[in-house]
């Protein structure tokens, strides 16, 4: 039986449909568009589906059948994806105080490390 993986991490935010990353596109495009109002509403959900997307491609990475042409393209998709998410974590940081905190931002490779964690100070 396929395992159906849960899509929605911490405040029940999921991966954009689609649909979402079209509309977004025509927003981000729009000559009048308030760039800053739009990622502040949709940087959660856009940094969601950055996950969903690494998970992804380190599960293809994985497959014992995937040729060489398609393990040089996910590494380089997977290259990419850390690039996003570290670009939507500093976006996320700068919008909070730290209250002192020194933040320092790296991913790895390595899927155990791509769970959300939390951004509240105060919990740390």
């Amino acid at each position: 039986m396929a395992k159906v993986p849960n899509e929605h991490l911490e405040d029940g935010i999921g991966p954009l449909s689609i649909e979402r990353l079209e509309a977004g596109l025509r927003v981000l495009n729009a000559p009048d568009a308030d760039l800053k109002s739009f990622w502040d509403e949709n940087v959660a959900t856009f940094r969601q589906t950055v996950l969903v997307a690494m998970r992804d491609t380190t599960d293809a990475l994985l497959s014992p059948n995937i040729t060489l042409t398609w393990r040089a393209q996910f590494e380089r998709e997977l290259d990419s994806l850390i690039k996003y998410l570290e670009l939507a974590d500093r976006y996320i940081a700068g919008r909070k105080p730290l209250r002192g905190m020194k933040l320092t931002i790296r991913h790895s490779r390595d899927p155990s490390q791509w769970r959300p964690r939390s951004t509240d100070a105060s919990k740390s």
